[in-house]
C-alpha cells in the first residue's frame, strides 16, 4: 500500500459538511465566553467596573485578571531567555492591542459580546514602541521595566575562521534584507470548550489544537490540577499551520471560567480576534555580509538578525523561530565559516507563535536572495553559482558550522532535475526573445534544507525545549480481525487516517480496509507530541511500523501453534497467514485474532491472551533532512507593477512517499502559504500599535485565481528512519519567497534594482521601477 495514491476516506464527510468541529459540540447548561480586550498597545489598568455588564440578563460572571491570577508557564529553559510573568488575563498592565483584560461568561455568545461593551475600564496610556530596531535604542519605552532594555533573547555564534575568510575574499557583498509579519490564518480560528464536572472532579476539554497531550500537560501545570483527571479531545480541526501548536491567554481563561462556575464554557475566536492576538511570525531584519571569490565560491557569511517578537506571550515556542532562522541560513551550501548575532526584541504588538515553516522561510529568503545578488555581480548564472557551492553527495553526512547534522542529500541532483523538467535553458531563450519585445519575464531559483522530526537531544539541548522527539502507536485487533490504531499524534487535514493505515497494512500484512486509525483523544491514545516540524510521518510512521511488527510477531506465534509450523516459516499477506512452503496451509488473521481473544484455551501454553501492543519510536539520527529546489516563472507589468505567476516547478526529496496524492496536496497547500507571504499577506501596525489589517478586507490572501500552474516531481531517497520517511508538510512554504523574489528581480534586471523587502506587492514593484535613483 505504501507508495499508492489512495484517496483519503475522511475527506468525504468533510466535503458533505458532516465533520464535527469544536463549535459543533453543544452541551447542556453550556455558557459562552467573550473577552474584553485592550484598545491600547501599552497602558496601565487603573480600574475595571463590570457592574453594568453583570446586570445584563444572561450574564453569569465577569472575570478579571486579579480573579483569574493563573500564571502561564514556559517550556523553554534556554540560558539567557527572559521569561516575564504572564497571566491568563492582564492584571496591572496591557502591552498590545487586543490583550484580554476580562472574560465574560453568559448564556449565549451574543449576550456575552453585548456584555463586553458594558464593562467600563480606565487606562493610563504609556509610550509605545512598535519597531524592533527602535526598541533597541537607549531611550525606547520599556515593555518590562525590570529588564532595563527590550531584549528578550540574544545569541552570538562564531565559527572561528570567518574573519580570515573575509580577508581572503575577492569581493564582499552586504545587504539589508527585510521580512515582514503575517499570520497562518487557518480557515477555522481557535476554539475551545471546557467542561468541569464538580461531582466527578474531572475536566473535559475539546479544543482545535495540534497537540492534545501537550495541552493537557500544560493545563495541569497552569491550573495545579491532576493531569490524570483531564481529558483533551481534538475533533476535526480546520487547519493548524503551527498556530494551534501554541496556547494563549484566552484559551486558559476559558478553562478557568468552567472550573470556577462548574459549567461547560465555549469560546470560538472571531476573525478579528485571530488577526489581533493569535501568534504572528516572520518579522526580521537581516544585515548580511557575504565573502566570495571571483569564481563564485562562497567563503563566509556574517549575519546580524533583529527579530521582532511582539509581546513575550507563548509558552511553547518563545524565540525558536528566529533561532531556527539563524541555524538554517547556511542552507545546502558548503559554508564552513558562518557567524551570526541574533537579537530577539519585544515590542507593543501581538505575541509571535509558530507558523508553517517555523523560521526557515526567512532563512531561505535571505540566503537565496544573496546567492542571486552574488551571481549577478559576478555575471554567473544563478544555477551555476548554486551548483558550485552545494554540498556534494560524497560529503554526506554533513555538519553545518552551527552543528546541525544533514543526514543525507543529493542537492545537485534535485537542482539539475528542476532545470530539466522546466526546460530551464529554453525558458532563458524565450526570456531573451520577449525582452526584445519589451516584455518582462523572470526566472527565480531557490533551494532549501529542512531538518524535520528533530530528536529529543536537539530539542532539549540546543533549542532548550522541554519536548520529546518521539511518537506513539497503540495497535489492537478485535475478534473479527479488524485492527485499530490509537495514535498520540493529532492531524489537521494531512490524511493521517489514510497514510498510517497504509503503513500499518504493509507492516502487519492485513488488508488496508481492515485498519482504522484514530487520534486526538488523550484518554484513548498513548502520549504524543503532535503534528509540527514536519514530523508526523517520520515519527508516527515509525511507531506504527514498530507496533505492527510487535503485533505481527505474536500473530505468527499463534498461527504457528495452530498450523504446527515454525513462525519463521510463515508469512502474513492480505490478512491471511500461510506457510512459505505450502500456501494451502493457512489460517486467516480473523481466526488468529478470535483465538487470541475469545478462544484463549487454544493459545500456546503460557501466552497472554489478547492482541494489544504499544510502541514508541524516535529516529536514531537527531535530524531527518528533506530538501528541494523551486523555480518560479513570472511576468511583470512595468506600467502597474503587477506580477503574474505563470508556472512554478518543485522537485523535492522527502524520502519514501507513502501516498503521492496526499503528499503533493501538502506541497501545493504549503506553496499557497508561501505565495501569500511573499506577495499578499501583511500584518501592518501604525506608530501607536494599532493593527491596520485586522480583517480580510485589508489582509489579502491568495486565491485560486493567482495560483500558477504547479509542476511537482519527487526524488525518493530513503532516510535512515524506520520506513525511510522524511517530512514534507512545511517544505512547500520555505523557499517560496526567495524563488519569487529572485524571479521578479530577474525580470527587472534591466532596471538596475534589487528587491530587498517583503511582501512583494504591485506598489513596491512599481515604485522600484519608477524610482529615479536605482
Amino acid at each position: 500500500m505504501v507508495g499508492k495514491s489512495v484517496k483519503p476516506g475522511k475527506d468525504v464527510p468533510l466535503l458533505k459538511g458532516a465533520g464535527i468541529f469544536t463549535d459543533d459540540i453543544k452541551l447542556p447548561d453550556m455558557l459562552y465566553a467573550a473577552f474584553v480586550r485592550s484598545p491600547y498597545s501599552h497602558a496601565r489598568i487603573k480600574k475595571i467596573d463590570a457592574s453594568r455588564a453583570l446586570q445584563l440578563e444572561g450574564v453569569v460572571w465577569v472575570m478579571t485578571g486579579r480573579e483569574a491570577a493563573r500564571q502561564l508557564v514556559s517550556w523553554m529553559n534556554k540560558p539567557g531567555l527572559r521569561t516575564p510573568e504572564r497571566f491568563s488575563l492582564a492584571k496591572e498592565k496591557v502591552r498590545y492591542v487586543g490583550e484580554p483584560v476580562a472574560a465574560v461568561a453568559a448564556s449565549s455568545r451574543a449576550i456575552a459580546e453585548d456584555a463586553v461593551e458594558l464593562v467600563e475600564l480606565e487606562y493610563e496610556p504609556l509610550p509605545t514602541v512598535v519597531d524592533a530596531e527602535r526598541a533597541l535604542e537607549p531611550e525606547a519605552p520599556l515593555l518590562y521595566e525590570d529588564w532595563g532594555d527590550n531584549v528578550l533573547y540574544r545569541e552570538e555564534f562564531r565559527s572561528g575562521g570567518t574573519e580570515m575568510a573575509f580577508k581572503e575574499a575577492d569581493l564582499v557583498l552586504s545587504e539589508r534584507l527585510v521580512s515582514h509579519r503575517y499570520s497562518p490564518t487557518p480557515i477555522e480560528t481557535r476554539a475551545m470548550l471546557a467542561d468541569y464536572d464538580k461531582e466527578k472532579d474531572t475536566l473535559h476539554v475539546w479544543a482545535s489544537t495540534q497537540f492534545p497531550h501537550v495541552l493537557r500537560t500544560f493545563l495541569a501545570q497552569v491550573l495545579d490540577y491532576p493531569e490524570n483527571r483531564i481529558r483533551v479531545v481534538a475533533p476535526n480541526v480546520g487547519g493548524g499551520f503551527g498556530i494551534k501548536s501554541a496556547v494563549f491567554q484566552d484559551e486558559v481563561s476559558v478553562v478557568i471560567l468552567s472550573m470556577k462556575l462548574g459549567r461547560p464554557v465555549k469560546w470560538y475566536e472571531n476573525r478579528n480576534e485571530h488577526m489581533l492576538t493569535a501568534g504572528h511570525e516572520r518579522q526580521q531584519v537581516h544585515y548580511i555580509d557575504c565573502a566570495v571569490k571571483k569564481d563564485g565560491t562562497l567563503l563566509a557569511v556574517r549575519d546580524k538578525i533583529v527579530a521582532d517578537f511582539g509581546v513575550s506571550g507563548t509558552f511553547w515556542t518563545e524565540v525558536q523561530p528566529a533561532m531556527l532562522t539563524a541555524a538554517s541560513l547556511p542552507g545546502p551550501y558548503k559554508l564552513r565559516n558562518y557567524d551570526f548575532d541574533l537579537l530577539c526584541v519585544v515590542t507593543n504588538k501581538a505575541p509571535c507563535g509558530p507558523h508553517r515553516g517555523f523560521g526557515r522561510p526567512v532563512a531561505a529568503y535571505v540566503i537565496e536572495r544573496m546567492m542571486d545578488i552574488i551571481a549577478r555581480k559576478l555575471e554567473i548564472g544563478p544555477e551555476e553559482i548554486r551548483l558550485k557551492n552545494m554540498i556534494d553527495v560524497k560529503d554526506m553526512p554533513w555538519t553545518t558550522p552551527i552543528g546541525v547534522l544533514y543526514d543525507s542529500g543529493n542537492y545537485k541532483d534535485v537542482l539539475n532535475r528542476t532545470l530539466t523538467i522546466s526546460n530551464y535553458y529554453e525558458l532563458r531563450r524565450e526570456q531573451a526573445k520577449l525582452r526584445k519585445e519589451g516584455k518582462m519575464l523572470g526566472l527565480g531559483l531557490a533551494t532549501y534544507v529542512e531538518y524535520t522530526a528533530p530528536g529529543s537531544g536537539r530539542l532539549q539541548g540546543p533549542l532548550g525545549w522541554a519536548v520529546g522527539g518521539w511518537e506513539s502507536c497503540r495497535l489492537t485487533a478485535d475478534p473479527s480481525g479488524k485492527v485499530t490504531a490509537q495514535l498520540g499524534m493529532s492531524g489537521q487535514g494531512q490524511a493521517h487516517e489514510t497514510i498510517f493505515a497504509q503503513i500499518i497494512s504493509d507492516a502487519l500484512g492485513v488488508n488496508f480496509e481492515d485498519v482504522r486509525v484514530m487520534e486526538g483523544d488523550t484518554q484513548q491514545a498513548p502520549y504524543g507530541w503532535g503534528a509540527w516540524a514536519s514530523r508526523a510521518t517520520v515519527t508516527t510512521g515509525g511507531a506504527c511500523i514498530k507496533a505492527s511488527r510487535k503485533l505481527r510477531d505474536k500473530v505468527l506465534l499463534i498461527a504457528a501453534h495452530l498450523l504446527k509450523e515454525a513462525p519463521e516459516d510463515l508469512d502474513i499477506k492480505g490478512s491471511r497467514i500461510s506457510s512459505k512452503r505450502d500456501a494451502r496451509k493457512a489460517v486467516s488473521f480473523q481466526e488468529v485474532a478470535d483465538v487470541a481473544i475469545r478462544f484463549s484455551a487454544r493459545l500456546p501454553q503460557g501466552m497472554e491472551p489478547g492482541l494489544d501492543v504499544i510502541s514508541f519510536y524516535e529516529p536514531e539520527s537527531p535530524t531527518t533532512c528533506s530538501y528541494a529546489t523551486h523555480l518560479a516563472v513570472v511576468a511583470v507589468d512595468a506600467e502597474t507593477g503587477f506580477v503574474n505567476l505563470l508556472k512554478y516547478f518543485i522537485v523535492d526529496d522527502s524520502g519514501v512517499i507513502v501516498n503521492p496524492m496526499t503528499a503533493h496536496g501538502q506541497v501545493h497547500g504549503a506553496l499557497a502559504h508561501g505565495i501569500g507571504g511573499a506577495m499578499f499577506e501583511e500584518l501592518f501596525y501604525d506608530g501607536e500599535g494599532q493593527l491596520l489589517s485586522s480583517t480580510f478586507v485589508d489582509y489579502l490572501l491568495p486565491t485560486a485565481s493567482v495560483m500558477p500552474e504547479v509542476i511537482v516531481d519527487s526524488i525518493e531517497t530513503p532516510s535512515l528512519t524506520l520506513g525511510g520517511f522524511k517530512g514534507l508538510g512545511e517544505g512547500g512554504a520555505i523557499p517560496t519567497a526567495g524563488a519569487i523574489a529572485n524571479a521578479i528581480d530577474d525580470a527587472l534586471s534591466g532596471y538596475g534594482v534589487k528587491l530587498l523587502e517583503l511582501p512583494i506587492t504591485p506598489e513596491r514593484v512599481y515604485s522600484l521601477i519608477k524610482t529615479p535613483e536605482r
